[in-house]
């Protein structure tokens, strides 16, 4: 490791340092083979550009995802709670639906059966729609009216 030769258009240009970082300078240029005075070029050049080195972007990704995975984990954990809600509320509501039809004798139990069954196979269709596709279904009332009445 020799000492580098001063570039032309350059100036001389001292730095005081406190020793420990002296140590830690003279130990990462040999590990690079190369010169203190090359390292301190190369740390003031990226930084005039803003540019963190590679164990800083590390790092920085590093945080990044663990705070992401973090954050996004409350939520997923928030939509899953949301879900079991819905799906209990609209479970409940299937069956006092199908109880309600058939404790006021408005159809016997083999007619009720037929009209799950198809419930069910619409309700899947329903779910199968794309986002689109369901907001103009819901906003076409006559489909829905329609659609209820192949039941």
């Amino acid at each position: 490791m020799g000492k580098s030769k001063p570039k032309a258009n350059t100036v001389y240009c001292p730095v005081r340092i406190p020793d420990s970082m002296d140590t830690q300078l003279k130990m990462l240029a040999a590990k690079r083979h190369t010169t203190s005075s090359a390292l301190i070029r190369e740390f003031i050049e990226a930084g005039l550009r803003n540019e963190p080195d590679e164990g800083e972007v590390d790092l920085i990704a590093k945080v990044v995802r663990q705070e992401m995975k973090v954050q996004l984990d409350k939520q997923i954990d928030r939509l899953a709670k949301m879900n079991m809600k819905i799906g209990k509320i609209s479970g409940g509501g299937y069956y006092l639906l199908l109880r309600m039809l058939l404790s006021h004798g408005l159809t016997n139990a083999s007619t009720v059966a037929e009209l799950a069954t198809e419930s069910r196979k619409m309700g899947v269709r329903f779910m199968q729609m794309k986002d689109s596709e369901v907001n103009e279904y819901l906003e076409d009332e006559d489909q829905a009216l329609f659609d209820a009445q192949k039941l």
